[in-house]
């Protein structure tokens, strides 16, 4: 990652207490295959996806310093000179159903950000346990979004409510629904796909109230541009293609990824991102069997060099075997 960018996010090896604390410029550190109630510190935070490459890393965030921490509500953050993690893991056993926490955990998250020097979110990652479970709008995923919803009390007209988003499902025994964030001072540019519907413009057959999430938000500061990209998956419109076929679901998604970075260069006027090593990809992964044939089709859909991690998650709709999410650079 190039020194100048705003946030530098790498996969590096080693644990998570490596990282914390042995620089004043790291905002985040993020480890796999852990209940998010098991954090250890503001900037630590466990991510119950299981890692499925090897050998096992942590994603690391760096970022101007000094890096304060601290706790708001049940909010945890890190904030930095330029930018703000937060973090909010609610236990489903004891605060409630997945409505009311979806609901609890956008309240805390705004009141925190009114409250901030980085009040703008950037891009938001949901892990939902048993997203799939339960039948019609009793899916959990619907039931999230409809807190979600009550929470943010926006309606959408021409513009996205929210920044760029993830919602990927944990295992359903996980009992832990987690919201971690990345906020600046000065809002993103966000980015809608011209070969997808936007999301908060889903018809009613996917739930009582549509995902609140931009397709991608660039993140404009300190001379540098990045680009959030958010979970993204082989839909076209507002449907899924290419069901049961778990390489050419991958190979969609990709294509949705390079037209949101064609759209975000059109926006920007000329300045230029593609999928290369200045950046990195997290790639989605239901059924683990699938691994292996999802890595050999990304090596040779997408340059070598660019940094990924593979995790086991369920997708937004049970019909969707895959997804990618990432972080790129834009090269003016």
């Amino acid at each position: 990652m190039k020194s100048h960018m705003t946030l530098q996010a790498s996969y590096e090896e080693g644990s998570a207490s490596d990282w914390i604390g042995c620089n004043d410029d790291v905002l985040a550190v993020f480890e796999f295959g852990q209940s998010p109630l098991d954090s250890v510190d503001p900037r630590h935070v466990p991510v119950a996806l299981k890692q499925l490459d090897s050998p096992a890393k942590v994603e690391v965030w760096r970022s101007k310093g000094p890096i304060k921490t601290g706790s708001w509500d049940r909010l945890r953050f890190a904030q930095g000179e330029l930018l703000t993690m937060g973090h909010i893991a609610l236990d489903l056993k004891t605060t409630g159903d997945m409505r009311d926490c979806s609901r609890m955990a956008y309240d805390i998250l705004q009141s925190y950000l009114q409250q901030s020097p980085h009040p703008w979110p950037l891009k938001i990652w949901n892990y939902i346990p048993g997203i799939n479970a339960g039948e019609g709008d009793k899916e959990l995923y619907r039931q999230f979004c409809l807190g979600r919803s009550e929470a943010v009390s926006i309606d959408p007209g021409d513009s996205p409510p929210l920044p760029a988003a993830t919602g990927i499902g944990t295992a359903l025994e996980e009992s832990c629904l987690q919201v971690y964030f990345l906020a600046g001072a000065l809002p993103g540019l966000d980015v809608e796909n011209p070969r997808q519907v936007s999301a908060w413009r889903y018809p009613r057959l996917y739930g009582p109230k549509s995902p609140l999430f931009s397709r991608a938000t660039i993140m404009r500061m300190n001379g540098s541009s990045q680009f959030l990209i958010s979970g993204t998956a082989s839909i076209l419109g507002h449907q899924t293609h290419h069901e049961n076929q778990v390489c050419n679901q991958l190979r969609e998604s990709l294509r949705n990824v390079q037209s949101l970075l064609e759209e975000g260069h059109r926006l920007m006027g000329g300045a230029h991102a593609q999928l290369d090593g200045d950046g990195i990809l997290k790639v989605y992964i239901r059924h683990e069997e699938d691994f292996e044939l999802i890595r050999q089709t990304l090596e040779a859909e997408a340059p070598p060099e660019i940094p990924r991690v593979y995790l086991k998650g369920d997708i937004c709709r049970a019909n969707l075997l895959t997804e990618i999410d990432g972080i790129i650079n834009v090269k003016n």
